[in-house]
Parts: structure tokens; sequence; C-alpha cells
């Protein structure tokens, strides 16, 4: 039962990283609705969300680069790349939308509403769309980080 222990360096990304989509995902839903709402309390929980998500996309982002060392010198590495890079990208570019909406917050003008950032939500959902599914490639078809599978990993 607790044979995940000698593991745990390893899984901690699909352990984190699901955190992160969870609280991306629906901090960029909840913007949207709250404008077709109208509704400040939704508004306010996509923000609540958007530090969640950002907050667990960081340790996400690291320890996704940690799962991919053992790949590095293998041809599946070239599939594990893209996914890396969008995760890295997204990451900082995340980072950068909690700052503006911060700053924002600071001034009394939260930005949620602002036509710039539900753009930005609506890129930020098909981000996490491609995120998840290349993720989701590298586990079911290719079988990354799954024991007993790959060789890999004992």
């Amino acid at each position: 039962m607790f044979d995940f222990i000698p593991n745990l360096w390893r899984d901690l990304h699909p352990m984190i990283v699901h955190f992160a989509l969870g609280g991306l995902f629906m901090s960029f839903g909840f913007t949207l609705l709250a404008r077709v709402t109208s509704n400040a309390q939704l508004d306010n929980l996509s923000w609540i969300l958007l530090l969640v998500g950002v907050g667990t996309a960081i340790p996400s982002a690291v320890t996704g680069i940690v799962s991919h060392l053992p790949y590095e010198a293998l041809p599946v590495a070239s599939a594990i790349e893209p996914h890396q890079l969008l995760g890295m990208l997204g990451t900082f570019a995340s980072i950068g939308v909690v700052f503006w909406r911060f700053m924002a917050r600071q001034r009394g003008k939260d930005i949620g509403a602002h036509p710039l950032y539900i753009g930005i939500a609506v890129i930020g959902l098909l981000w996490l769309f491609l995120l998840g599914g290349t993720g989701g490639n590298l586990v079911y078809q290719l079988g990354v980080n799954v024991r007993g599978i790959n060789p890999l990993i004992k």
C-alpha cells in the first residue's frame, strides 16, 4: 500500500499537477461564467482559484523536469519536450497574469472583466487542454513514468 514512498520524488509531478490543472481550469471557467452572470462572487472565486492554480503550477513545472531526467537520453525525450515546453511557458505566463491581476486588485480595479483578460482566459483553457492532452499521451500511450510497464522504473 505504501510502496509509492521510495518513488515519491518521481511521483510528485502527477500528484501536484492535478491541483494546478484543476485550479487554473476552474479559475478561467469561473472568469468566463462571472462575465456572463455579472456575479462578483464568481469573480472573487476565479481570483482565489487562479492563486491556487499558479501556486501549484510552479512546483508542477519543477517536478515535471525532475520526472523527465531519466528519459533525457532516450528517444521518448522528443515526445516529452513539447509537454515540458508548454508547461514551462504556460507557468511563466500564468505568473504574469497573477501579477497583473494582483496589481489591478490593489488599485481597486479587478481586471476579471477586461476583454484582454477574458481573451487570456480563453487561451488559458486551450493551453490546459493541450498540456493535459500531451501529458496524458506521455502516460497512457508511451508509459512514461509508469512502474511495471516502463523498464526504467523499478
